[in-house]
């Protein structure tokens, strides 16, 4: 009995941090439907940036979104915990797309440039990431700015994804490789 009256506090919590978090940014956020946020989440929203979400919406524990740029996710989206979304440029995640633990997508990379004999940082070099519909990314993976994941896609754990994934196939590596193609079923 415990375990339930725990669980359905742990809920109500999380419903009332979403409600909170869109009523923050009710101008710049927008979300619909049920969603869960799990605790200690850091989701920056910068000034004249974007986030939309579909309906069914969970991001687990200890997750950083920092959204310079647009950022649209899909309805059915999943996030495990100590995840970390950056859009400087434009991310666009499809419906139905699972990540796991410790997956960072960045659309961006630090440009650095030796100055007087010293490393300086001169800004960011972005290009948008689309991510498609029915996509499964396995724990710790990175994907890189400018890359395009087809659909129905499963990248395996511990992989750097820097080129295109197509459609319908079974990725996994550093850097991935297509590993297998998904036949489709028809029913």
């Amino acid at each position: 009995m415990r375990l339930v009256n725990k669980s359905f506090f742990y809920k109500t919590c999380s419903v009332i941090r979403y409600y909170v978090m869109c009523l923050y940014h009710y101008n710049r956020f927008r979300g619909s439907a049920m969603s869960m946020v799990g605790r200690k989440n850091a989701i920056y929203l910068e000034k004249g940036s974007s986030m939309k979400w579909g309906g069914r919406v969970i991001l687990n524990d200890h997750n950083f979104i920092q959204v310079k740029g647009h950022l649209q996710i899909g309805g059915g989206f999943g996030m495990n915990s100590f995840g970390r979304i950056v859009a400087h440029d434009n991310i666009s995640i499809g419906t139905h797309v699972t990540i796991g633990q410790m997956v960072a997508i960045l659309d961006h990379d630090h440009d650095y440039r030796l100055i007087n004999d010293k490393l300086q940082l001169e800004g960011y070099i972005t290009a948008p990431i689309r991510i498609g519909n029915n996509v499964w990314i396995g724990d710790k993976c990175t994907i890189l700015k400018g890359v395009n994941i087809g659909d129905n896609v499963v990248i395996g754990a511990h992989s750097l994804v820097n080129k295109d994934v197509p459609s319908n196939s079974i990725v996994g590596g550093v850097p991935a490789k297509v590993l297998r193609s998904i036949p489709e079923i028809s029913r």
